[in-house]
């Protein structure tokens, strides 16, 4: 292998001539910086193949770098292989838990190195090259800027309606890690969650092992519940996020994800894999204000409009009428689902709105909207 870029990190200087030398006779274009804030500012400004950090450095240590690595959608998936001279067990299960790849005691092993950065750099090449082409199934993301709009209700209906054609594998992962509720308006009590997946740290994840935490609605929908109780949801990384959707993505036609009304950093590790997203929005004015946000930031985000589909969700009799919304977005909603009570009749008896009342005004248009969805983000199944 050659070519792949390093960032090397660390404050000793002989050491860093040492090893950049070695690197660079073995091909390995490589960047050094003298601390962890220096590392972070290169590998931001251009990112690397993988990172090679030593564990005590002033103003920013190893660990600490490898933690706000882990902690970015941009930067979690970056193999990163540590370098100490602290050898104790404790030490050494530190760095692994931060999110070492690897753990190699100083002096380094040259061969020892040799071989770990070329597995880890070709996992990363294989990962990294599969996001510029199509590893499974199309991820379709939910996203609202204000609570209350019923994007759960519509994301969970969403899911239901794509697998009743029969035609298509459906999964829905609940990214409302705190208060979730997608189990609950499927009637579902999952035994485990993204938190149990996240807490016991599977280097490897095998299909098999993966397959036990979720669950399957009577549907046909199985389901990646987020957490069991709000406490729990700091376990859930970024990484573990990436992984998930991996997973759901190689056993699904589609991956329906639920997310909160944030951009976290897990948000955007689905954003960076989504097909379509789907805005969803009430007619009231708090929500479309919080609404127009939500598209700034995709905007910003440099998120393609075309695979962007905006939805009003009339949750009340009343509201903003249509043209004053499409003026306020500058565009047409591409969805407008009717208010109907049935829906709160829906979600006091746990089961969708496409199952419980099929034939409701709101329901067709439920069933629309997944049609649209097949139509923004069409399965290559």
């Amino acid at each position: 292998m050659a070519g792949e870029r390093i960032v090397f990190v660390d404050d000793e200087e002989q050491i860093r001539k040492l090893l950049s030398t070695w690197l660079s006779r073995h091909g390995y274009e490589v960047t050094l910086a003298n601390d962890g804030w220096e590392a972070l500012k290169a590998i931001r400004a251009k990112m690397p193949d993988l990172v090679i950090t030593d564990v005590n450095m002033p103003n920013m240590n190893g660990f600490e770098l490898t933690r706000r690595l882990r902690a970015d959608h941009r930067t979690a998936r970056i193999p990163v292989v540590m370098l100490s001279a602290r050898k104790q067990a404790d030490d050494v299960l530190t760095g692994y838990a931060e999110g070492a790849d690897e753990y190699i005691p100083k002096p380094v092993e040259m061969a020892v190195l040799s071989a770990k950065i070329e597995v880890l750099v070709k996992r990363f090449r294989a990962i990294h090259g599969e996001t510029t082409t199509k590893r499974g199934g199309n991820v379709i993301l939910f996203v609202h800027g204000k609570g209350g709009v019923g994007c759960t209700t519509l994301a969970v209906n969403s899911a239901v309606a794509l697998a009743a054609t029969t035609i298509y594998r459906v999964t829905l992962l609940d990214l409302n890690l705190e208060f979730g509720n997608v189990p609950m308006l499927m009637n579902l009590a999952p035994d485990r969650t993204l938190a149990d997946l996240a807490e016991e740290a599977h280097t490897e994840l095998d299909d098999a092992t993966f397959e036990r935490y979720l669950t399957q609605d009577r549907s046909g929908v199985k389901v990646l519940a987020g957490c069991d109780t709000p406490e729990r949801a700091e376990l859930v990384t970024v990484p573990a996020v990436q992984q998930a959707i991996d997973h759901l993505q190689m056993q699904s036609d589609y991956v329906v994800i639920d997310a909160p009304a944030s951009f976290s950093q897990q948000v955007l590790a689905a954003l960076d894999v989504a097909d379509a997203v789907i805005i969803v929005t009430a007619a009231h004015l708090p929500s479309l204000k919080a609404t127009k946000e939500t598209l700034d930031v995709l905007e910003k985000l440099s998120y393609p409009r075309e695979r962007s589909v905006l939805v009003v969700n009339r949750t009340s009799g009343s509201g903003v009428e249509m043209d004053q919304i499409a003026r306020f977005f500058n565009r047409k909603p591409d969805i407008v689902v009717p208010f109907t009570p049935a829906c709160d009749d829906a979600a006091d008896r746990g089961r969708p709105l496409t199952v419980l009342h099929p034939d409701s005004a709101a329901a067709k248009v439920m069933r629309d909207l997944a049609a649209q969805i097949a139509v923004a983000a069409p399965s290559g199944r």
